[in-house]
């Protein structure tokens, strides 16, 4: 049985799992990340190809975020030769007093106006003649922020991977679950089928499986998880000015949508239009269906029949992903120290929660950070992330 020691150990293979490993491999700790499937796999967050990147934000923490991760997607985009943003830019549009999970339009332009984030407000005339939209209610009010665009997130997961294992400092285990876990005089104990291994630090980054993991330690935390459900359209006229998008509508008359253009890394020939709420709230991530809901693609294509314009109104490659979400509305992101067995521990931090995909690269360093030293706020240039946005209110294990 394999008995080995780590300075860190990474719970959690998806996205900010390996981040999270290239950031700590470039401080030269030794590491290991243990993924109880494949890397690169779609069974929680990381599912699907693309994710949105975006400046805006209604709260101005969030927007600095942003703008400092733009540093850490540039130093990421180093180890591969895909692109892994694309700036085509980011619409949003719809009533400009709607708030949704997204945050809303009002916030976010008097959020941008502070930061001096350039954007184009838009009328609902205006957003038609510029993009393929079409019978917009005439009230409708919007904004063009021309920084934004779409994540290749496989390309974004293989990137961190490649990055992680050329510093000769990072094991990568697949297929090796966590089963137990102790506290020991210099760390961490974490055991799997394979043997045991000791850490020094410890970084829970299992997403929508994260309670199962918590388990071990006597917590959990409070979360739902979304059963979101998407679909591509097929192109029936160029559409190369089309941005990421999204649409603020009030869920009563409709539901809430969000788009994508055609991209090569995932059916080319096909826009990505999705719907902005789950299929169903899942407690356990053992519960998802991996068939999408009909009545979901069904209000996804009218819509796309309704408001848009060179797409075929006809669902494909249909799909679902796990989204965690905290059941706090006012935390974005979950990320905080781990009071395990009953005391605060700063070399134990767990992650998860939120729509993190435009954070990856810095969410890794953030995390690394608050290992390497106990923080109440990260700086990143010009600004200071408080992490107390980030807490999480912790319960004993059920």
């Amino acid at each position: 049985m394999t008995d080995q020691s780590y300075d860190l150990i990474v719970i959690g293979g998806g996205a900010i799992g390996l981040s999270t490993a290239w950031s700590a491999a470039r401080r030269g700790w030794r590491t290991l990340v243990l993924e109880k499937y494949g890397v690169l796999n779609d069974d929680g967050s990381s599912a699907g190809a693309s994710r949105q990147f975006r400046l805006q934000y209604a709260q101005e923490y969030m927007a600095e975020l942003s703008l400092a991760s733009q540093t850490f997607w540039a130093e990421l985009q180093g180890y591969t030769q895909k692109t892994l943003i694309r700036q085509n830019g980011s619409l949003w549009f719809g009533d400009p007093d709607l708030d949704s999970q997204e945050g809303g339009i009002a916030a976010a332009e008097k959020v941008m106006d502070t930061l001096h984030i350039p954007y184009t407000k838009l009328t609902a005339a205006e957003i038609e003649a510029r993009f393929p939209f079409r019978n917009l209610p005439k009230d409708y009010e919007g904004f063009f922020q021309a920084s934004g665009g779409i994540i290749d997130l496989k390309a974004t997961e293989e990137a961190a991977l490649d990055a992680a294992l050329a510093s000769g400092f990072v094991d990568i285990h697949e297929w090796e679950p966590v089963t137990d876990m102790a506290e020991s005089g210099t760390g961490v104990t974490v055991f799997t089928p394979e043997g045991r291994y000791h850490g020094a630090r410890l970084a829970i980054c299992a997403g929508a499986y994260v309670n199962d993991m918590l388990r071990p330690l006597g917590l959990s935390l409070g979360i739902d998880i979304w059963q979101m459900s998407s679909a591509y359209f097929a192109l029936t006229a160029p559409a190369s000015h089309l941005p990421t998008w999204f649409v603020f509508q009030n869920p009563s008359s409709s539901a809430l949508f969000y788009g994508f253009p055609e991209v090569d890394w995932a059916h080319p020939g096909y826009a990505r239009v999705a719907t902005d709420f789950p299929d169903k709230i899942l407690t356990d991530p053992s519960q998802r269906s991996f068939a999408p809901s009909p009545q979901s693609l069904k209000l996804d294509a009218q819509w796309v029949k309704d408001h848009m314009t060179g797409l075929d109104p006809t669902p494909r490659f249909t799909s679902t992903c796990l989204i965690a979400l905290a059941k706090d509305a006012s935390r974005e992101l979950l990320l905080d120290y781990t009071p395990a067995w009953g005391s605060p521990h700063s070399n134990i931090v767990t992650y998860t929660a939120g729509w993190a995909g435009k954070y990856i690269p810095i969410l890794g360093d953030m995390i690394v950070r608050m290992l390497s030293a106990p923080e109440t706020e990260l700086t990143y240039g010009d600004y200071t992330i408080p992490l107390d946005k980030f807490a999480i209110d912790w319960t004993q294990a059920q």
